[in-house]
């Protein structure tokens, strides 16, 4: 395959990611903050690593707060899923996550935390430390919502996208 021919590929694969990761966040369910899009930008960091990662999360925030939204929230969202995707390549470097799947469960649902956090760090900017404390009081309830919605949407969401990724690129 050419470099230009896997350049196209994974221009490719972002749209299709970024269009699928888009519907995700865009069509509600009854429960907050419940939706499978932590799940796939961990899965796609695990499998084709941090910049890939990164570049999703970036496109699915940008392209859903079209449709949703943009507020002072959009830059902490990108931040806040930049940090996720950090820790999961970090993580993946020290402990065997990729193969054994309760690890990735289980990171999974801290990740559901790790995200709230960071958005109420980024929200503080506006409010300091009080506003900080205040907003990531008021979320925990909605990042456990997030949390568990991980875990749930793990056990759908891995095989069938590490099957398609690792086939769409040919890799063992």
């Amino acid at each position: 395959m050419t470099n230009e021919h896997a350049q196209i590929k994974r221009m490719t694969l972002m749209s299709m990611l970024t269009a699928i990761g888009v519907v995700f966040r865009v069509i509600r369910v009854l429960i907050p903050n419940v939706q499978p899009v932590t799940d796939m930008i961990m899965i796609v960091t695990l499998i084709m690593g941090i910049g890939f990662g990164i570049s999703l999360a970036m496109m699915i925030m940008i392209v859903s707060n079209l449709v949703l939204g943009f507020g002072i929230w959009t830059i902490p969202q990108i931040l806040a899923y930049a940090v996720c995707v950090l820790t999961v390549a970090g993580l993946a470097k020290v402990l065997p996550i990729r193969k054994h799947l309760l690890l990735q469960v289980i990171l999974a649902g801290f990740l559901g935390f790790e995200y709230g956090f960071f958005i109420s760090i980024g929200m503080s900017i506006y409010g300091g430390l009080a506003a900080f404390v205040v907003y990531w009081l008021n979320g925990l309830l909605f990042d456990g919502y997030h949390a568990l919605g991980n875990v749930a949407f793990y056990f759908i969401l891995y095989k069938p996208l590490a099957k398609m990724l690792r086939t769409y690129f040919n890799l063992a």
